[in-house]
């Protein structure tokens, strides 16, 4: 039930608030799925919709959501709140205290200050330096990483991290591609996608070309035939990489990179010669076994369309190499 709190704390002001995000040394909101990904605890600020809340004895629950995120909803614990909140959803940036006992745990939430939102972004907008956006596309930068061991791989949660700069050079293509997207999704694809490239050592503009033919860049992607996310994962590839969200951003780009290294390994030069290449492709989009049943590419019209989209979107991306 959504009730009225009684007793709620006095009026926060903007600069009360601004004044507890310096002090915890924070300039920019933290997108939650990067929380997955952190042991631990820390001070963060999280840019969400207070839905609603509940009260129980002494203690505040506040449902949190994430309009562009559903699958990010979750509860902060509060002891009061500025009675501001009061009446119905609204957009804040709120301070929170996340903790983080393990990799394979719920993340908790401790509720420290909120603001509104379009306040926080006006005060942003009024003191941001002036940086020019990139607009080239994705380079070799991210291509390959020779010094990373695959095998030491085993859990969805990354801890390899790329070049600032060749992310936002990567980000910038994904917003393009899809201008539905937000700033801050498409640079968390645009992560992740670097990440899990370099993890996997596989060419990330591979994996772009993968990602715009699968879902064209939409993390809440869904198939007829129950493929999820932006790669398109089945029910029985999240189990098998012991993924619990699809549409988590991270996890599937862990399960779409390291199912796609699985299938390039099957055909042993599949990353230089272009006809083994397309077997793996086939394999990701078919099956291993449509590809030993026909001894190539199975002659499925959908299959073979779906190689020549992604060999004609790598060779755009590998333009100039």
């Amino acid at each position: 039930m959504i009730c009225t709190i009684a007793g709620t704390a006095s009026a926060q002001t903007l600069n009360d608030y601004l004044a507890l995000r310096k002090a915890n040394k924070i300039t920019k909101s933290t997108l939650v799925s990067s929380l997955d990904s952190f042991v631990g605890t820390k001070v963060v600020e999280l840019k969400c919709t207070i839905v609603g809340y509940i009260q129980s004895d002494d203690l505040i629950s506040l449902s949190v959501s994430y309009p562009n995120n559903p699958a990010r909803d979750h509860a902060v614990t509060a002891k009061s709140l500025p009675s501001w909140v009061n009446g119905g959803p609204v957009e804040v940036r709120m301070l929170v205290k996340a903790t983080h006992a393990d990799v394979m745990s719920e993340v908790q939430y401790e509720f420290i200050a909120v603001a509104m939102n379009s306040e926080v972004t006006s005060y942003e907008k009024a003191n941001a330096p002036v940086v020019a956006e990139p607009t080239v596309k994705p380079t070799t930068q991210a291509k390959r990483s020779t010094t990373t061991s695959r095998s030491k791989v085993s859990s969805p949660r990354g801890k390899i991290v790329g070049d600032p700069k060749v992310i936002s050079i990567y980000a910038s293509f994904i917003k393009n591609h899809n201008k539905k997207l937000t700033n801050d999704r498409a640079y968390e694809i645009a992560e992740a996608v670097i990440r899990w490239s370099l993890t996997y050592d596989i060419d990330a503009r591979l994996v772009v070309a993968v990602l715009i033919t699968e879902s064209d860049f939409n993390p809440t992607c869904f198939s007829s035939a129950g493929a999820m996310g932006l790669g398109q994962l089945m029910t029985e590839n999240c189990k098998e990489y012991g993924i619990n969200n699809p549409y988590d951003t991270n996890q599937n780009l862990y399960g779409t990179v390291r199912q796609l290294r699985e299938h390039l390994d099957r055909y042993p030069g599949a990353d230089m010669d272009s006809k083994k290449l397309a077997l793996a492709l086939a394999a990701y989009n078919a099956g291993p076994g449509a590809v030993r049943k026909y001894g190539g590419v199975p002659p499925y019209r959908e299959t073979q369309n779906y190689i020549k989209r992604i060999f004609s979107r790598y060779r755009q991306l590998c333009a100039g190499d």
